[in-house]
C-alpha cells in the first residue's frame, strides 16, 4: 500500500497529467554545484504539512532534557525526593477549586553570582519570580501521573547577598481542557554558585514561607466552557513586596509538606523547551469609550441599566439609569468542575407598594411570579439579557428562578424599576440583611432530587429536606463578575486613535475603556503598567473581533466570557495577567478615580512555543502567496506548549487538528518535538477500551472515535519524518490496545465499524444520518493499516500482519457497502440502510485518498469529488448565500486525495476560490469554519499553506523514516515559476522552478548530508 503522505510515487491521473517536458535542474549543496538535465514524468503532489512564522524566543531558556547543577544528587531515577525537597502546600491536602498560593524562601551568596538552575514543576501551573523579576511560568500540560518539571537558568536575576526565590502557584482543581482534576501541589530543588565556587541548595521543605493568597478569589467565572477560572486579583490585599529579598516574612506561615505526595508519579524533564514569553506591544490604540456603569442599587454598588432591541453585534443605546441591579454568584463544591449538571434554585420576595405590572431583567432560566410561569418578552440579544413581564399585587410577592447548569458556578443578575418603589427581601423585611434564598447548585443524586420537585415551590419550606438548607445572599454583596458587569453597559466613544493613556472623562463619567491592537493574533499574558487610587477596577478583556461601532465584541459566544479583573492598591503598580490568553484586540476598561489614574504602558508577554520561521513560498500567482501567508501567522498563534486548536477559547490540543498542523508545520517550521510530545499525551489518555480522548484533558475518551483512529496515523507520520523508532517502541503497548479498541466497533457479521454512539466528527454534519458510516470506517481502515506498518517496524511482524489482513478486509467492505452503481460515487451511509444516501464528499476523498477505491471506480469518483469541491463557496444556498461543500478542517483531506491522484490544476483552483474567499472576507488568519465561524484563528484550517510548499513547490520525502533523502517534484500547474524555501534538520532546501514553454528550470540548495532526486509532476 501506498505510504500516504509520504509515498515515493504518488498517484497520477490520465486526465490531469501533463505532457512530459524537458526539466533542466541544477541544484547546490553548500559544498558543491551540480546541473542536470532530466525528462519529467506525469506524476502529482505530496502530503499535508503546513506553515508558520515565529519569533525568537527572549523568554527562560532550557534544554529539552535540562542538566541539573548536580545529577547525582537528583536522583531522578528513584522514587526518592530529588535533594530531598519535598511537595508542600498551604494546607495538607491541597484541595479545592481555584487555589491560589504564595511561597518563598531566600539563600546568601557570598560572592558575584556565576550560576543557578531550579528545578520546578507544581500543579496546576506556577510564575516563578527571582528577586522581583518574573523568570518563567509552568509547567507545559501534563497528567498527575506523568509530571514533567523544568529547569530554569536564576543566573539573569541573581545577585551577591541575599536572594528571595517567589512562586505563585494556581490550583484548578478541576478539570479544564488543559489539565486534569488535581490537587494543588509544588516542588522546586536546585543550586545556585557564585565565582568562588561557593553553593546554595534550594529545595522546597519546612523551611519555605508559604500562605493561601489573600488577593485572589478562587470563585471566579471559567473563562469559557474548556478554559480555567478567571484571575480576579485584589492587590490591596497583597503583601507588598513579598517577591523581594527584604520584605520580613517572619509572620507567615511555614509551607505545609503535602500529605499525599504520591498523587504525582515520577518527575521526568521537561519533553520540550520552555515558551518564548518574549514582550510584544500593540500596534495601536483604537480608540476610548466613555461607560455607562450599572446603575447603583439602594443597597449596592455598581449596578447597570439593560439595553434594549439589540441585535447581535450591535451596541446598546444609552441607557436609563433607572434600575436598580441585584445580583448572586454560586459555585458547587462537587468538584467536577466544566462537567456537571446541577440545578440551582434562587427564591425572593418583592414588596410592591400597589398593584402593578412592569417588567424585570435577568440573565436566562424559568421564572415564577407568584406560582405563575412567565415568558420573556421580544428581545434579540437574548445571550445578554431578557425582560420578563411581572405582575405584582400589592404587599409581598414571590420570585422563583430554576436554571440548569452544565458547570460548577452560576451568577444571577436581576433588574428592577426603580420607577416601580419594590424592595426585595429573602425574609420579606423591609431593609433586611438578605436580599435572595440560594438552593445549590444540586449535583448527581440531589439534581435528581430536585427533578422530582413539583415547581414552583409556594415558600420555602416546602423546599424538601435533602435539597435544604437555603443559603441567604448577604444584602449590599455582589456577584461581582466582570463579564457579565460588561454585557450591560453602555459604550460611547471619546476619541479615535490615540495613546496608551486616558482620554479627560466627561463629568459624571467614571468609567472608561481603551481598546488596542496588536494586529494579530497573539497568545500571552497581558501586563500593564499604572497608577492608580486603591479600590480602582481594571478589567482586561479578550476578543478577535470588533462590533460596527468599533467597540470590542467581547460578548460573542455563549459561555465564552473572556474578562479579568485587578482591583487595585494604591500608587504605581504592574499587572501581569497569570494564565495566557489569546486575541487580537485587548480592551481595558478602567472604573473608580479617573483622575488618578495613569495608564504608563499596555504590553503582552508571549506564551509561545519557541520556534524561528524557516519555510516560505512565492509563485507567480500574488493570491496564493497571499494564502500561503496565512498559514504562519494562524499556526504561530496555536503553538503553546502544545498544538492547540485556537488560541481564544479554548486552547485545547485534538487529535483531528494537530494531524493537520504538524504538517502545516513541517513547511514552515520543520519541528517534530511538540508532535512527539502531544503524541504521548494522547496514549496517557487512553481509556479502558482502548480509544483515546479526542482532547486529551477534559472529553471522555472514544468520543470522536475517528480522532482515535487519526491518532495512528499521527504516530506513523511522525516515524516517516524522524525515523526515531524507539519512540514507537515506547508507545507500543497503547498502539496495540487502541487497535484492539477500535476494532471493537466492529458491526455483528460485518467488516464494517459503527461508531455512531461516539460522535464520530468526520467533518461534522455529513457524518450524521445512519449508525455505520463511511468517512469513518475510511479513518478506521488507514489506522488498521498504519498500524500494521508500524508494528513491522518494531518487529511484530504477526501482528503486523494480523492488522494488514483486517485492514483490506475492511477496504473490500467499504467498496461493497458504499459504492453507488447509480450515482456512480462513494455515499456516506449503507444502502442497504439508507438506499437513496447521496454520495459524500468525505467518502469519496478518503476512499480515494486511502486507496480504498480501485479499478472503475477511482475514475468517476474522483470526478464527482471534484464537481463538489469547484461548488465550494458558492452562492448555491437557498437565499443564494455562499455553501461550504467541505469543511476548512477537511479540506487536507480533499486536497490530499486531488494531489494523490496528480488533479493538480483542480487542487490549485481549490485553493484559490476556498482561501481565497476568507481573504476577501478580511481574515488575517485560517478561520476556524467557512463561511460562517467562531474562532478566527484555528490552525486546522492551514492545509493550503502546506500543499502549495510540498506539493507545488515540490519538497517531498520519498523513504518514509529517512528524512535525508528528498525528492524535488515540482506541480505547476497554472504558475509560471514558484520559489521558497522548506525547512530540514541539516539545514533550509531551497527551491526555485521556472516554467518556460515545456521545460522547467529547475534550481535547488540542500544541505549536506541530504541526498536530492528530482522529477516533474502534473500540469
Amino acid at each position: 500500500m501506498p505510504s500516504w503522505p509520504a509515498s515515493p510515487s504518488p498517484r497520477s491521473s490520465s486526465s490531469a497529467a501533463s505532457p512530459a517536458a524537458a526539466v533542466r535542474t541544477s541544484s547546490r549543496p553548500p559544498a558543491r554545484r551540480e546541473r542536470s538535465s532530466a525528462s519529467a514524468s506525469p506524476s502529482p503532489a505530496s502530503t499535508p504539512g503546513a506553515t508558520s512564522r515565529t519569533t525568537r524566543s527572549t523568554g527562560p531558556r532550557a534544554s529539552c532534557s535540562p542538566t541539573p547543577p548536580d545529577p547525582a544528587r537528583l536522583r531522578l531515577g528513584s522514587k526518592e525526593t530529588p535533594l530531598d525537597a519535598s511537595f508542600i502546600w498551604f494546607d495538607a491536602e491541597g484541595k479545592g477549586r481555584n487555589r491560589w498560593g504564595l511561597f518563598r524562601t531566600t539563600f546568601e551568596l557570598a560572592g558575584e553570582p556565576a550560576s543557578g538552575l531550579l528545578n520546578v514543576f507544581a500543579d496546576t501551573r506556577y510564575r516563578l519570580i527571582v528577586n522581583g523579576q518574573v523568570l518563567g511560568h509552568g509547567p507545559a500540560r501534563f497528567f498527575p501521573w506523568k509530571p514533567e518539571y523544568d529547569t530554569i537558568d536564576l543566573s539573569p536575576a541573581l545577585r551577591q547577598g541575599r536572594n528571595a526565590i517567589a512562586v505563585v502557584v494556581n490550583s484548578t482543581g478541576g478539570v479544564t481542557f488543559h489539565s486534569e482534576p488535581s490537587v494543588g501541589g509544588l516542588i522546586a530543588w536546585g543550586e545556585a554558585r557564585d565565582e568562588a565556587g561557593n553553593v546554595a541548595t534550594i529545595a522546597t521543605g519546612e523551611s519555605w514561607r508559604g500562605m493561601e493568597s489573600p488577593g485572589h478569589r478562587p470563585d471566579t467565572h471559567y473563562m469559557s466552557f474548556a478554559l480555567n477560572p478567571a484571575e480576579h486579583l485584589d492587590a490591596r490585599r497583597m503583601p507588598l513586596g513579598w517577591e523581594l529579598p527584604d520584605f520580613d516574612d517572619s509572620a507567615w506561615p511555614h509551607a505545609v509538606p503535602h500529605a499525599r505526595p504520591e498523587h504525582w508519579g515520577q518527575l521526568r524533564p521537561r519533553s520540550i523547551p520552555l515558551l518564548d514569553e518574549s514582550l510584544v506591544k500593540p500596534a495601536c490604540r483604537l480608540g476610548a469609550w466613555a461607560v455607562g456603569g450599572m446603575s447603583p442599587s439602594r443597597d449596592t454598588v455598581g449596578g447597570t441599566s439593560p439595553s434594549r432591541g439589540m441585535r447581535r453585534g450591535d451596541t446598546p443605546p444609552t441607557m436609563s439609569p433607572d434600575e436598580d441591579v441585584y445580583s448572586l454568584m454560586a459555585v458547587a463544591k462537587g468538584g467536577k468542575s466544566l462537567h456537571t449538571d446541577a440545578r440551582v434554585a434562587v427564591m425572593a420576595f418583592v414588596h410592591s407598594p400597589h398593584d402593578q405590572e412592569t417588567t424585570f431583567g435577568a440573565w436566562w432560566g424559568r421564572y415564577w411570579v407568584n406560582g405563575e410561569q412567565v415568558q420573556a418578552c421580544a428581545r434579540r440579544d437574548e445571550h445578554l439579557r431578557r425582560d420578563y413581564p411581572l405582575r405584582l399585587r400589592q404587599g409581598w410577592n414571590t420570585l422563583l428562578v430554576l436554571e440548569t447548569v452544565k458547570h460548577d458556578w452560576w451568577d444571577f443578575y436581576l433588574a428592577l424599576p426603580r420607577e416601580a418603589g419594590l424592595e426585595l427581601s429573602a425574609e420579606r423585611q423591609v431593609g433586611s440583611p438578605h436580599t435572595f434564598l440560594v438552593g445549590g447548585l444540586w449535583e448527581d443524586a440531589l439534581a435528581a432530587e430536585a427533578d422530582r420537585v413539583a415547581w414552583p415551590l409556594a415558600s420555602p419550606d416546602d423546599l424538601p429536606e435533602a435539597l435544604r438548607p437555603w443559603k441567604p445572599w448577604p444584602r449590599g454583596k455582589k456577584a461581582d463578575t466582570p463579564c457579565r458587569e460588561r454585557a450591560w453597559k453602555t459604550f460611547e466613544r471619546l476619541e479615535e486613535h490615540g495613546p496608551t493613556s486616558l482620554p479627560v472623562a466627561p463629568k459624571g463619567v467614571n468609567s472608561i475603556a481603551l481598546l488596542f491592537d496588536f494586529g494579530g493574533e497573539v497568545l500571552g499574558r497581558p501586563v500593564l503598567d499604572f497608577t492608580a487610587k486603591a479600590g480602582t477596577v481594571v478589567d482586561v478583556a479578550y476578543t478577535e473581533r470588533l462590533k460596527p461601532d468599533g467597540t470590542a465584541a467581547v460578548h460573542w459566544r455563549y459561555f465564552v466570557d473572556m474578562i479579568e479583573r485587578c482591583v487595585a492598591r494604591d500608587g504605581r503598580q504592574t499587572w501581569q495577567t497569570f494564565h495566557p490568553r489569546g486575541c487580537r484586540y485587548l480592551e481595558v476598561l478602567v472604573k473608580g478615580d479617573l483622575a488618578a489614574f495613569e495608564l504608563h504602558g499596555v504590553s503582552l508577554t508571549r506564551a509561545a512555543y519557541p520556534i524561528e520561521p524557516a519555510g516560505s513560498f512565492e509563485c507567480s500567482d500574488p493570491l496564493l502567496n497571499r494564502i500561503w501567508a496565512l498559514g504562519p501567522p494562524t499556526l504561530r498563534a496555536c503553538m503553546e506548549d502544545a498544538y492547540l486548536d485556537c488560541p481564544w477559547r479554548e486552547r485545547g490540543l485534538y487529535t483531528g487538528d494537530f494531524f493537520v498542523e504538524f504538517h502545516s508545520n513541517l513547511a514552515a517550521f520543520g519541528d517534530t518535538a511538540l508532535f512527539r510530545r502531544c503524541i504521548e499525551l494522547f496514549f496517557q489518555s487512553q481509556g479502558e477500551s482502548g480509544l483515546i480522548r479526542p482532547c486529551p484533558h477534559g472529553l471522555p475518551p472514544g468520543r470522536h472515535p475517528d480522532y482515535s483512529a487519526i491518532l495512528v496515523q499521527c504516530l506513523w507520520h511522525y516515524w516517516a519524518r524522524t525515523g526515531d523508532v524507539a519512540f514507537l517502541r515506547e508507545m507500543l503497548p497503547g498502539l496495540k490496545r487502541l487497535l484492539s479498541g477500535l476494532d471493537a466497533l466492529e458491526v455483528e457479521d460485518s467488516e464494517l465499524c459503527d461508531g455512531s454512539g461516539l460522535s464520530p466528527y468526520v467533518d461534522g454534519p455529513q457524518a450524521k444520518g445512519s449508525r455505520v458510516t463511511c468517512g469513518l470506517n475510511c479513518f478506521i481502515q488507514r489506522a488498521f493499516a498504519d498500524g500494521a506498518r508500524v508494528l513491522d517496524l518494531v518487529g511484530q511482524t504477526g501482528e503486523a500482519r494480523r492488522w494488514r489482513e483486517r485492514a483490506d478486509r475492511l477496504a473490500a467492505a467499504i467498496r461493497d457497502g458504499f459504492w453507488s452503481e447509480r450515482h456512480q460515487a462513494f455515499v456516506e451511509h449503507l444502502l442497504t440502510v439508507v438506499p437513496d444516501a447521496p454520495p459524500s464528499v468525505t467518502a469519496n476523498a478518503l476512499a480515494l485518498l486511502y486507496d480504498i477505491a480501485e479499478g472503475d471506480q477511482e475514475q468517476p469518483a474522483l470526478d464527482w469529488l471534484i464537481s463538489a469541491l469547484k461548488r465550494n463557496l458558492t452562492p448555491s444556498g437557498p437565499n443564494g448565500e455562499s455553501v461550504a461543500t467541505i469543511g476548512s478542517y477537511f479540506a487536507f483531506y480533499g486536497l490530499g486525495a486531488l494531489y494523490h491522484h496528480g488533479r493538480v490544476t483542480e487542487a490549485e483552483a481549490f485553493i484559490r476560490q476556498s482561501w481565497g474567499w476568507l481573504l476577501d472576507q478580511g481574515a488575517w488568519t485560517c478561520w476556524e469554519h467557512w463561511p460562517q465561524t467562531d474562532s478566527l484563528c484555528h490552525a486546522w484550517s492551514s492545509a493550503a499553506t502546506w500543499y502549495l510548499s510540498a506539493a507545488v513547490l515540490g519538497v517531498q520525502f520519498p523513504e518514509p523514516g529517512n528524512p535525508d533523502v528528498v525528492h524535488i517534484l515540482p506541480n505547476p500547474g497554472n504558475l509560471k515559476w514558484a520559489r521558497g524555501v522548506f525547512p530540514h534538520p541539516k539545514g533550509p532546501i531551497k527551491v526555485e522552478w521556472r516554467r518556460e514553454g515545456n521545460n522547467l528550470d529547475l534550481k535547488y540548495e540542500c544541505p549536506d548530508g541530504v541526498r536530492v532526486t528530482h522529477g516533474e509532476g502534473g500540469a
